[in-house]
């Protein structure tokens, strides 16, 4: 009887895909580790504002620096997939974040639930602004620029009125903003859909 094996329906090779995305990895840190340790260095203070800062920078020194400087066309002969480098970009920055905000748990002494809950903002935050500037490094424009605009422009909209359905000055954005995130839920799927279209434009894109 044939062992049952989940990666032949899904089309992929479990083993291959994780010795490419550490074939991956390892270039990136060995190309960019002054970078990606300065900003981790941000990434450990124990302050939401923070890490918001420190994603928009880490973001901005990965994949999306790779396109604006024409790098990534090299990445493509080694080989990687479009896909493979979004995905283990996107997972690799998850990583680094799980690590970093982490610290919140000892920081501040939470439990098991409000320390994985201060993971699952920053998870949040990072999908939306990985997402933004990804899409507009795909779309020919600076996507470190856009990422600040974008991320001000939701700060600044999540903050007016209030989250509270009640209230008389009920913000409804407030509850989707990728940094104010008044319902984590809901914020969480804004921030995976802003990352999806970002996924959607770059792997579709020719060239």
């Amino acid at each position: 009887m044939k062992r049952f094996e989940f990666s032949r329906i899904l089309n992929f090779n479990i083993e291959e895909s994780l010795t490419k995305m550490d074939i991956y990895i390892g270039k990136e840190l060995k190309e960019k580790t002054g970078q990606i340790l300065f900003f981790m260095l941000i990434l450990f203070i124990p302050s939401f504002t923070m890490r918001v800062i420190g994603i928009i920078l880490l973001c901005s020194a990965m994949l999306v620096n790779d396109i604006k400087n024409k790098n990534v066309e090299l990445l493509y002969f080694l080989p990687f997939s479009k896909r493979e480098l979004f995905l283990y970009n996107l997972m690799f920055l998850v990583l680094i974040i799980s690590i970093t905000s982490a610290v919140d748990k000892i920081y501040y002494n939470l439990t098991i639930l409000e320390g994985l809950l201060a993971i699952l903002k920053t998870i949040i935050a990072l999908l939306a602004i990985y997402g933004i500037s990804m899409l507009f490094a795909t779309l020919g424009h600076d996507g470190f620029i856009w990422s600040i605009v974008i991320t001000i422009a939701d700060a600044l909209l999540g903050d007016l009125g209030s989250n509270n359905l009640n209230a008389a000055d009920f913000n409804p954005y407030s509850l989707i903003s990728f940094t104010k995130q008044g319902n984590i839920v809901l914020a969480f799927l804004y921030a995976a859909l802003i990352c999806f279209f970002a996924y959607f434009a770059y792997v579709k894109k020719e060239g």
